[in-house]
């Protein structure tokens, strides 16, 4: 079976920054804060799980980020462990 010019490139999953330039360009600190508990939310599912990266549209960096800071509102108890 022949394969078409267009099925042979290879389709790359693209997502813009989703935290650009928060504090300034100069500025070098932590992407998120875990005071920041409305941001948080949007990053964890109905089971307060944390979403995928691809589902959530972070990079790595973003993501190592979001993973401590919902860890410390956890521990602070701003965030449940679980739904239930």
């Amino acid at each position: 079976m022949a394969m078409k010019s267009d099925d042979s490139k290879k389709r790359g999953f693209y997502t813009a920054s989703r935290f650009p330039n928060r504090r300034g360009d100069d500025w070098q600190g932590p992407v998120v804060d875990y005071k920041e508990i409305e941001l948080l939310r949007k990053f964890l599912t109905t089971s307060s799980k944390m979403m995928s990266r691809k589902r959530a549209g972070t990079n790595s960096q973003e993501q190592k980020a979001l993973k401590q800071a919902v860890k410390q509102a956890r521990y602070m108890a701003l965030l449940p462990y679980s739904s239930v």
